[in-house]
């Protein structure tokens, strides 16, 4: 846990502001600040733009991932413009992104990048998914998309985050497939903590909705402040016959404004299909998750990181239904 920034020396909080947080892709180049300015006016990343017609994206594009990722309808195809963005703390380096669309088809998620070639930069199979992950990070969201030894990531403005939702949700049960395990009878519980503020409140509800039979299993607390700034911020570990699923956000009063499924673009995310996990496990403040050879770890605070270990190890494994394994 990083104290508050006032409680730390100054070669220390020097060191953090320059620290790279978002390091660049392979296709991405170092760009001073004036040039980050011109393509970025806003400083809040490429804008994701839902395609509505082959003609919306560069040529050939869409033929190109629907050829590696299968059926791909327009619907789940984005385009995001050539932009700039930053990959340390203070903000101060920055690199240029070229033109992006990510496309998720029925076999894999693609991403094509306008970098002289014709491939896609990358492709992750559905069925080698171990983890999908959006989160806040510097002045963007960045979504990646994880199998052992592939990932696929792209930043995105946050003010567009809702276009991503549907795709989002669909992909994580595609990902889910039909393997289902049990889910423990604990409802909603707050743990190390009085009580479940409003807007997690409401986050617990849409994601009730969207749960398969048998409903979610949720355990509330209080995440660390890793950040540094202070911010009171909440985790949220949910459990369904299907997924495993982390949320960390702000206990942000203005989350509450924001209507239906869309409160799910605020906090930051990582699902994984429980077909996949390997182990769950506590590791002081961290929830550490191994699934499909991918390892991701998730500042939620030690109470809450136990609770969730403990609350997998009863659960069991996902298996899939008899008469879909003959």
């Amino acid at each position: 846990m990083i104290g508050s920034p006032g409680t730390l020396d100054p070669p220390v909080l020097s060191r953090m502001r320059h620290e790279i947080v978002d390091p660049a892709e392979d296709w991405e180049t170092p760009v001073p600040s004036s040039v980050a300015g011109r393509l970025d006016p806003e400083g809040r990343g490429p804008r994701l733009v839902q395609a509505t017609s082959e003609a919306d994206l560069p040529p050939g594009v869409l033929r190109l991932l629907r050829y590696a990722c299968g059926p791909l309808p327009l619907e789940r195809t984005f385009l995001l413009a050539a932009s700039a963005r930053p990959v340390d703390r203070s903000c101060r380096r920055f690199v240029s992104t070229p033109v992006q669309v990510l496309g998720f088809g029925e076999r894999a998620t693609g991403l094509w990048v306008d970098r002289g070639r014709r491939d896609p930069a990358a492709i992750v199979p559905v069925a080698r998914i171990g983890a999908i992950e959006d989160l806040a990070v510097l002045r963007c969201r960045r979504l990646s998309v994880r199998a052992a030894d592939v990932r696929l990531s792209v930043r995105y403005s946050s003010e567009t985050g809702s276009l991503l939702l549907g795709a989002l949700r669909w992909l994580r049960r595609r990902a889910a497939g039909d393997a289902q395990g049990p889910v423990p009878p604990v409802g909603q519980c707050a743990v190390g903590a009085d009580r479940i503020p409003g807007p997690w409140q409401q986050l617990i509800e849409t994601l009730a909705r969207d749960a398969p039979p048998g409903g979610i299993a949720t355990l509330f607390g209080r995440a660390p402040d890793v950040v540094g700034d202070g911010v009171a911020r909440g985790a949220l570990v949910g459990l369904t016959s299907t997924e495993l699923l982390v949320l960390v956000g702000p206990d942000a009063t203005e989350a509450a404004e924001v209507a239906g499924p869309d409160v799910l673009a605020m906090v930051d995310r990582l699902a994984v299909p429980r077909h996949a996990l390997q182990t769950v496990t506590a590791a002081g403040e961290r929830l550490v998750i191994r699934a499909a050879g991918v390892e991701r770890q998730v500042a939620i605070g030690a109470t809450l990181a136990r609770a969730a270990a403990e609350l997998l190890e009863t659960a069991g494994p996902a298996r899939r239904p008899l008469s879909v394994a003959r």
